[in-house]
């Protein structure tokens, strides 16, 4: 499920980002575009993004050392981000229930 939802806030992400030079250049010669806050929003959701992918794999082992406790928090922490900002995508077919935040097991 981790990686299902990995790819599918990527795909979004770059689907807005294409979005987003898309309409940047269609408007007309002289019109400004004010997007200064859209792709550095897309940039930072695809960091955290990008962070959970790196330990969404920790499970929450019992008796774990201090560093395994660690990741397997900073994972549970990035896995609530990321479920979060997934959120803006509701809409989209490819969006699970399950990846809502009050749908965690």
């Amino acid at each position: 499920m981790n990686d299902d939802l990995i790819r599918f806030v990527r795909s979004k992400l770059d689907e807005d980002e294409h979005n987003t030079v898309t309409l940047t250049s269609l408007a007309p010669a002289g019109t400004e575009v004010t997007l200064d806050s859209t792709i550095p929003m897309l940039d930072m959701v695809r960091a955290v993004t990008d962070l959970y992918a790196s330990v969404a794999h920790v499970d929450r082992p019992a008796g774990a050392a201090d560093t395994e406790a660690f990741e397997a928090g900073r994972a549970a922490g990035l896995e609530a981000a990321v479920r979060l900002l997934a959120q803006a995508y509701h809409d989209a077919p490819e969006y699970r229930d399950e990846w809502r935040p009050e749908a965690r097991p």
